[in-house]
């Protein structure tokens, strides 16, 4: 099963359409601000062969009336159990450092995110659309190492803010290939979602 995650902007529709398109069983609607309407478009396009789900870009609330909360990643995020995903770590404005490159991660969260059962998701949109690809790239590949070491769970996704930026899964499995991932893993990130 194949559920990509997409942060739409009033076009839910193009996004399905062009999800059913590339062989998508689902898509999560990531929205950053929390609205009574996000709800409607899950209602209208979800069915018994196509899921959608709700979900919310968290700062401080930790709205649990979404299917998944999602973190750009701060500490304090990491150490909330309500928190189902971090994503996009690797796009911080830190410089790297003359020995260790400044990723957004750690032992020390990659530690609280096992112990708390959150998910690291790598977008293929943070790397589609970096200033420095190859800036982005080597920190996701220092990352996908972090987790392979501590054992933490890994997602692959495209992270599209438009319909032209949705990817096939297979292209996914490949990315997550270049990142570190071995196939098997790779494959699973991206793959047999538990939604």
């Amino acid at each position: 099963m194949f559920i990509d995650v997409v942060l739409p902007n009033k076009n839910e529709s193009e996004f399905v359409s062009q999800a059913k398109k590339l062989g998508a069983d689902g898509l999560i609607f990531l929205y950053k601000k929390d609205d009574k309407n996000n709800f409607d478009f899950v209602k209208k396009f979800s069915d018994e062969k196509f899921f959608v789900f709700s979900g919310l870009i968290v700062k401080d609330k930790f709205l649990k009336k979404y299917d998944y909360l999602f973190s750009l990643g701060s500490r304090k995020n990491f150490e909330n159990k309500k928190l189902d995903f971090v994503f996009e770590i690797e796009k911080n404005n830190c410089r790297d450092h003359t020995h260790y490159r400044n990723s957004g991660l750690n032992q020390v969260l990659c530690k609280l995110s096992k112990d708390k059962n959150i998910t690291i998701f790598f977008s293929f949109n943070s790397l589609l659309n970096a200033k420095n690809n190859s800036l982005i790239l080597g920190r996701m590949m220092q990352n996908a190492k972090l987790c392979k070491k501590y054992s933490v769970n890994v997602k692959i996704a495209s992270f599209a803010r438009k319909p032209s930026e949705l990817r096939y899964w297979k292209d996914l499995i490949s990315f997550g290939k270049v990142i570190g991932l071995d196939a098997g893993q790779a494959k699973k990130a991206v793959l047999n979602r538990k939604v």
